[in-house]
């Protein structure tokens, strides 16, 4: 199954922003795979999530800046596979797209010369779902664009030969986040998109399933790209499954959409998000994700089993 180098020592897999909800997902399940060991890359070693993961087994902290293209050369040093992913967070600015294509160059320069060099074996870039419906991609929000220009800059680069692209829809946790009216309540399930419309979502720790996977296989995965998700359900479903979740005698769950104006008045780009989930929707193929999670081992969370272990 695996094509790692005969070596008495496990092959080291380096993660970008390891501390962020995904990276701790790609961490973890690295971690408790066993078979690899881990370089978790954060700007500060000594942050509360860089201490909890260096507890974990298999897992070396190390302080890296995907701005920084030196510091990545060192945290890449011998390893045999990256996780990369990047961000349009840009301190107190939520989403700057200038911001995320410019780590996404760094980091893409860097990967193609140790290619180049024939040190790397296996890039693992996260990205995100592409539509459902291409035809009508545009207008798309910038923080998608973004990952997709730099999925364009990974191809010029001839990276796809040691690639697997992921591509996550919506993740569930942004159903319970610290925003007021986006989080779920006793009787309210929030959401951006109209009720009737179907929306694709998935676990953020499932991101870390499949990349262990991924990795593990990288014969069946290397050269392919994934937009993955767990669930396809309306607005409305999700509301009803919450309720359903609680249990009889609980009090009655609403599906409660964010206005799209007040939405475009906070950030842009979520209303333009909004808008691009009921127009051109994400393209996941869950029948076809089942069938190849089924044949590696990955459970994927359903949203139920989210919401009861939440």
């Amino acid at each position: 199954m695996k094509d790692f180098n005969a070596t008495n020592k496990k092959p080291i897999i380096a993660v970008t922003m390891a501390t962020g909800r995904q990276g701790m997902g790609v961490v973890k399940e690295l971690s408790l795979r066993n078979e690899f060991q881990v370089r978790a890359i954060t700007r500060d070693a000594s942050s509360k999530r860089a201490i909890a993961l260096s507890k974990l087994a298999n897992v070396e902290i190390v302080e890296g800046d995907l701005l920084d293209s030196a510091s990545l050369y060192k945290c890449f040093d011998k390893v045999y596979g990256i996780f990369g992913n990047t961000t349009p967070t840009k301190g107190l600015k939520p989403l700057v797209r200038e911001y995320e294509i410019e780590q996404g160059k760094v980091l893409i320069d860097v990967v193609t010369d140790l290619k180049k060099k024939n040190n790397l074996k296996h890039f693992v870039f996260s990205s995100i779902c592409k539509a459902k419906d291409p035809l009508n991609n545009e207008p798309a929000p910038g923080h998608f664009t973004s990952k997709w220009d730099i999925e364009e800059y990974l191809s010029q680069n001839k990276l796809n030969e040691i690639t697997t692209i992921v591509r996550p829809a919506s993740y569930f946790e942004n159903f319970d986040g610290d925003l007021p009216g986006l989080k779920i309540t006793d009787t309210n399930f929030p959401g951006v998109v109209r009720p009737d419309k179907v929306w694709q979502t998935i676990a953020v720790n499932d991101v870390g399933i499949w990349s262990g996977a991924i990795f593990a296989n990288p014969k069946r995965f290397i050269g392919k790209s994934f937009n993955l998700a767990g669930e396809e359900l309306t607005g409305r479903q999700m509301a009803e499954l919450v309720q359903k979740v609680r249990g009889k005698g609980s009090k009655k769950v609403r599906y409660l959409m964010a206005p799209r104006i007040l939405l475009k008045l906070f950030v842009n780009d979520i209303g333009v998000m909004a808008d691009w989930i009921e127009r051109a929707g994400y393209g996941a193929d869950i029948s076809n994700l089942k069938r190849i999670a089924n044949e590696e081992g990955i459970e994927m969370t359903s949203l139920a089993s989210w919401l009861k272990d939440k």
